[in-house]
């Protein structure tokens, strides 16, 4: 069984992963179980809470995550002022 399951009353459930309120926008990167895809990417304000079923990175550093997203090929959308659209 994968580590992000837990039995629960006799039913096997997906354990939820989450970033709570942090302190700084954090960004992530959400991948499968095996981490050989990524299903996921954004971030998360002071004021967000997020949560899902898949594993993931977080980073505090917007360069540092966007060098991460380019080693899977993904380079996110950019707006007319230089904003990342998601």
């Amino acid at each position: 069984m994968g580590r992000n399951y837990r039995w629960r009353c006799g039913i096997k459930k997906k354990i939820m992963n989450e970033i709570r309120h942090p302190e700084v926008r954090t960004y992530y990167i959400c991948f499968d179980d095996k981490r050989t895809e990524v299903k996921s990417y954004g971030w998360v304000e002071p004021i967000q809470v997020f949560e899902t079923i898949w594993i993931f990175d977080e980073f505090i550093d917007e360069v540092q995550w966007l060098a991460e997203l380019e080693k899977y090929d993904i380079v996110p959308e950019v707006d007319e002022q230089g904003k990342i659209v998601l």
